[in-house]
């Protein structure tokens, strides 16, 4: 089995053991060899408003629907924070621009993203997402971390990681943002964002109490971890 990217050992290895997870992705071969020079990773960021959040987690579940049969998709959802109820991820991965750009004037995209837009504030990051990464530790990066849990595992998981959530966004210089995103239509997936200043940041978190101590939540995980480390 292959892993979906090959990161830098020593961190990733930090990482695993925080997430609690495994480190061959079991269910996601296809998209692992799918991954390539030009594949992409999008996370489009929607702050919506306690008001409109209903219609737009119907309107984003429309779009995953309708994109999973595009040519080119790898991987295409919509997640929700697990500490931000305003917050939701459309979170992508295309094999090359192409993919992308032919997704972007499909039908289902010109109707139904106009519509999610009205209801709330979508920042868009595209990103490079690479087998090989070699990041400046000087600049700001971010991971996507993608988990599956047991079955019906998936609360018991995040309330085990919130403490570390909270004491990385309250005690760690140089983080930008912590969070787990609960995927919306895959009841077992969650995925862990973080975004740091430089590596030394990272560092700094991956030797604090709140890292160091966190629960053991092994028993929790399913068998397949995605990682992927992007420039910022």
């Amino acid at each position: 089995m292959k892993k979906m990217l090959l990161m830098m050992a020593v961190v990733m290895t930090a990482m695993l053991a925080a997430c609690g997870g495994n480190k061959k992705a079991n269910e996601n071969v296809a998209e692992a060899e799918a991954v390539n020079e030009s594949t992409i990773r999008i996370n489009c960021m929607l702050t919506v408003d306690a008001a409109n959040r209903d219609k737009a987690v119907e309107l984003c579940k429309q779009l995953v629907a309708a994109s999973l049969g595009d040519e080119g998709v790898i991987d295409y959802d919509v997640l929700e924070s697990v500490t931000r109820p305003t917050k939701l991820m459309i979170f992508e991965t295309w094999k090359d621009q192409a993919s992308l750009d032919k997704h972007s004037a499909s039908v289902h995209f010109t109707t139904l993203v106009p519509q999610i837009q009205q209801l709330g504030n979508l920042e868009i990051k595209q990103m490079e997402l690479k087998k090989d990464v070699q990041l400046d530790p000087e600049k700001p990066f971010r991971f996507n971390i993608m988990m599956t849990t047991k079955s019906g595992q998936r609360d018991a998981y995040i309330s085990q990681v919130k403490s570390v959530i909270e004491g990385t966004l309250k005690n760690d210089a140089g983080n930008i943002d912590y969070d787990y995103f609960n995927s919306l239509t895959r009841p077992n997936k969650t995925m862990l964002l973080e975004i740091w200043e430089n590596q030394k940041s990272l560092d700094g978190h991956m030797k604090a109490p709140h890292f160091t101590n966190r629960p053991d939540t092994k028993d929790l995980m399913g068998g397949d971890s995605e990682f992927a480390r992007m420039a910022e």
